[in-house]
C-alpha cells in the first residue's frame, strides 16, 4: 500500500469477488420456478429442517445417478441443490426452522 492509496479495513469482511456468479444461474432458475409454482420468496416462510434436507438429498441422489435435469421443473438438479443449500443457510442463520412437534 502506498501513502496515496486510501485506507480500507476489510480484513474480515466477505470477499464477494471470489464468487463466480455465473455458476449461480441454475439456482436462480430454481428460484424462478419456485416463485411461479408457489410465490416469490415463499421459502422464507420456512419449513421443517428435515423436509429441506430430504429435498436436497433427493436432488443429490438424482445427480449422482447422472440425471442432470429435474423432470418436473426442467431446472438442473445442481440449481435445486443450490436453492436448498441457500434455504438451509437462511433458516439456520435465523434459527427459523419449523418444528414438527
Amino acid at each position: 500500500m502506498t501513502a496515496t492509496q486510501a485506507l480500507r479495513y476489510n480484513e474480515w469482511k466477505p470477499q464477494w469477488s471470489l464468487v463466480d456468479f455465473g455458476s449461480l444461474e441454475p439456482m436462480v432458475r430454481g428460484l424462478e420456478y419456485g416463485a411461479k409454482k408457489y410465490a416469490p420468496r415463499n421459502w422464507t416462510k420456512g419449513f421443517p429442517r428435515e423436509k429441506l434436507l430430504e429435498s436436497m438429498m433427493r436432488h443429490m441422489i438424482a445427480l449422482m445417478d447422472w440425471e442432470e435435469v429435474d423432470p418436473e421443473s426442467g431446472v438442473p438438479h445442481i440449481g435445486l441443490i443450490q436453492c436448498n443449500a441457500m434455504f438451509y443457510a437462511y433458516h439456520s442463520k435465523r434459527n427459523s426452522f419449523i418444528t414438527n412437534d
